[in-house]
Order: C-alpha cells, then sequence, then structure tokens
C-alpha cells in the first residue's frame, strides 16, 4: 500500500498493557525517501480537544477530502514512526493548506 504526505491512515496504538490495541487515525508527514525504508511517519489524530497552547489543530470537513466521522483534532506534537505494513488503510486526505498549516506549526514547535 503506497501512503503520500497528508494522507489520513487508521493505526494500531497499543494498550498501556501491551495486551491489545484500538485503531486510531493518523496523519502521514513522511516522504518517498522515509517510505522506501518500509516506514512511515505519521502524526496522531484525536477526537478530544486539549487546551495546551496550540497544539492542536482542528480538522474540518473542507479541511479534507473525505469526511472523517467525528470532530478531529491532530496533535502537532505527537509524531512518530511506524512500520507501513502496520497501517490498516486510508480514509482520507488533508487538502494542501491544511497540510500546510501542520508543516508550519511542526516547525514552529521544533525551532
Amino acid at each position: 500500500m503506497n501512503f503520500s504526505k497528508g494522507d489520513i491512515v487508521i493505526i494500531p496504538v497499543p494498550f498501556t498493557d501491551n495486551k491489545g490495541y484500538k485503531l486510531r487515525p493518523a496523519v502521514v508527514i513522511s516522504n518517498d525517501a522515509v517510505h522506501k525504508t518500509g516506514d512511515v511517519m505519521i502524526v496522531q489524530i484525536t477526537s478530544k480537544f486539549k487546551q495546551d497552547d496550540h497544539l492542536s489543530i482542528l480538522i474540518t470537513d473542507s479541511d479534507v477530502t473525505e469526511d472523517l466521522p467525528v470532530k478531529s483534532y491532530i496533535r502537532v506534537h505527537k509524531i512518530f514512526v511506524l512500520e507501513q505494513r502496520l497501517i490498516k488503510g486510508k480514509v482520507s486526505s488533508l487538502k494542501i493548506a491544511k497540510y500546510q498549516e501542520l508543516v508550519k506549526m511542526i516547525n514552529h514547535i521544533i525551532e
């Protein structure tokens, strides 16, 4: 399965006791150079709004190619690497303007 920057995918997130997992959405932020390694860099998406110094980006239906089932937020500082084979599927993609907003916020928190 091929993924592109901005794709919203479903990934397994393990429980803290490591005895199971929940399926959760995430945004792909890596490029083809990373994907050729078999890995993908992603940013967590949640339906829970957190008031924590502008670390969340609201996603509306106008920000994505396919509507998400619930109001969602990208958690800008929740970035991690995952093996591509663990991704369960793609559900939507961020439109260019929203992806650029995400990249700008990531750059802001690592500067």
